[in-house]
């Protein structure tokens, strides 16, 4: 008898000893969201099922398939990045506020802008009326810029910002503003979410059709990998995924068809994988209510997006191979109801994020849910990663999850999952077909019905909300939260048209012109239309009148055409 054969049978004797507290334990289902019956118990026996292999599956940290982490040291030389998207309405209260964080000792920026600024208009567009500076930050020029980063240099802290549909325009910005600054751009570092193919499926902030939305990523990314090599170029948007209802499964397996679709657009331009490979970041949750499945999702999604860069396109180059992960806890897991509970449910995200390997944590913060947040929420959420990186130990060992029976063999499942899910989506022609058929879509849909679904009936527990409830008049003292100036639009637009009344107007006009050639002229490797964008930028050309004269060529999506 060989030594699993022997932990099956002391698991059958085990079973037997205690059938009748495990018949009681049976009467109720243990699953995943996705399904998946999970055991009281795991052994060496459930990885043997499955065919697990040490050096193949698990390995070491910094190596193929670098399911154990990134880098050999991990946080044993330094934690994560410390993250907390923010951002108030206008560029003069961002910047005290970035200062402030910078200070708490928060290691990243993170921009929110509003609505407006995030679909490319100015806020004095009729468009924009009623939502400047509602959600975020109003951006409109190089000008808002110069002003949120004035006292702040560049190229001394990691600057990441989430624009997608309009993103060529806000990494020409952001680019531009560092050369004024005298940064060395091929060691700036930062980072764009710039994932469009999300905003289709989850997000809705797109603008233009796929295939234009497509040739701007491409575009980003070619132009960074040159200019910007320390820059992650397109951040990958499972977690917006996650917040319109996917289930872990659908959540790991589309952002990674996504990632692969970016890398296959490049490819058919004609331009090496490789080149590109290693812009490509990912952003993905970390909940609170789904601990170990979120920590084998993220390990799973590693071990594979490494398999894919090698057998897919044959790259062999560790950095092209690394998954580089923001962990990012969800605000659709936050409750209006006794709102300091999301204070826990944000930190333990934060563990969950670490012990899955992240390379950036960011948490929602308690107001999250309510508005915009206010500066003391975000000081908590730094406060709160501060907390799990210098006091609970997880930094002292890397990967110190792994061998688990469990967890091992709850990553294996889910990388088989993803495995089946990224081949129906390339059996529908990639990612961008799979979108155009409405088949993602309507996944996430039923997705998103089934967990409603659970949470009205009470089966997935939400503290607040469907129990441990207290009554309104029960809540003591008003709470304060930050609450946009009612005049910060009219100062907007007085900005704005300042701006215009100071700027050289014939080189804005030669810079939109030179978009809207470049635009008219198919896609290519020399006809990036960064490079003009950067133009009109510097010169001062707004966010609206970039974004306009993209729409007039490309036309904009509409969802309605979509099957």
């Amino acid at each position: 008898m060989n030594d699993i054969e022997r932990i099956r049978a002391a698991e059958q004797a085990w079973r037997e000893s205690n059938q009748a507290e495990l018949e009681r334990d049976g009467q109720r289902r243990w699953s995943t969201d996705f399904g998946l019956d999970i055991k009281p118990v795991y052994t060496p026996a459930d990885l043997a099922d499955q065919g697990f292999d040490y050096l193949r599956d698990l390995a070491y940290p910094g190596s193929f398939p670098f399911t154990r982490g990134n880098t050999a040291t991990m946080y044993r030389d330094v934690p994560w990045r410390i993250g907390q998207y923010a951002g108030f309405s206008s560029a003069q209260e961002t910047n005290v506020l970035f200062k402030n964080l910078l200070a708490a000792g928060q290691t990243e920026l993170s921009l929110a802008f509003d609505l407006p600024s995030q679909l490319g208009y100015d806020p004095d567009d009729a468009q924009a009326a009623g939502e400047v500076g509602k959600v975020g930050i109003s951006l409109a020029s190089l000008r808002d810029w110069e002003v949120m980063f004035d006292g702040i240099p560049m190229d001394q802290v990691y600057v990441y910002s989430v624009s997608n549909a309009q993103a060529v325009v806000t990494i020409a910005m952001h680019l531009a503003l560092a050369r004024k600054q005298g940064a060395d751009l091929s060691r700036l570092r930062g980072g764009m979410q710039n994932d469009v193919l999300k905003e289709y499926i989850a997000r809705g902030n797109y603008i233009f059709p796929v295939d234009a939305g497509m040739r701007l990523a491409a575009d980003t990314l070619l132009y960074c990998a040159t200019h910007v090599p320390e820059y992650w170029t397109i951040n990958v948007g499972g977690y917006h995924i996650c917040e319109a209802g996917a289930n872990t499964v659908h959540e790991g397996a589309f952002t990674l068809a996504i990632g692969l679709a970016y890398l296959d657009q490049v490819r058919r331009m004609g331009v090496p994988v490789e080149k590109v490979a290693s812009k490509i970041s990912f952003l993905m949750t970390p909940n609170h209510n789904r601990f170990f499945e979120d920590i084998c999702k993220f390990r799973a999604c590693r071990r594979l997006w490494a398999r894919l860069m090698k057998e897919r396109y044959g790259i062999t180059d560790p950095s092209c191979q690394v998954f580089r992960l923001y962990a990012h806890n969800g605000g659709s897991v936050l409750t209006r109801q006794q709102p300091e509970t999301n204070i826990t449910r944000s930190a333990i995200a934060s563990v969950v994020g670490a012990l899955a390997g992240a390379q950036n944590i960011c948490l929602r913060t308690m107001d999250e849910c309510l508005g915009i947040p206010s500066e003391a929420s975000q000081v908590i959420g730094i406060r709160s990663q501060q907390v799990v990186a210098f006091e609970t130990g997880i930094t002292k060992t890397v990967d110190p999850l792994g061998g688990s029976y469990y967890v091992e063999w709850l990553t294996s499942e889910y990388e088989k999952r993803f495995v089946d899910e990224i081949a129906r989506i390339d059996a529908l022609g990639g990612m961008p077909k799979a979108i155009a058929a409405g088949y993602v879509q309507n996944v996430i849909t039923r997705d998103a019905l089934a967990l409603q679904r659970s949470i009205d009936s009470g089966e997935t527990v939400k503290v607040g909300l469907n129990r441990f409830t207290v009554a309104e008049d029960k809540r003591g003292e008003p709470r304060r939260y930050y609450r946009v100036d009612p005049n910060v639009e009219q100062m907007r637009r007085r900005e704005l048209q300042e701006l215009r009344a100071s700027r050289d107007q014939r080189a804005v006009d030669r810079a939109l012109q030179a978009i809207r050639a470049g635009a008219e002229r198919p896609a290519a490797v020399d006809n990036n239309l960064m490079d003009v964008v950067v133009d009109a930028v510097t010169a001062y050309a707004t966010m609206g009148e970039i974004c306009e004269v993209l729409r007039q060529v490309f036309g904009t999506y509409d969802s309605r055409k979509a099957a």
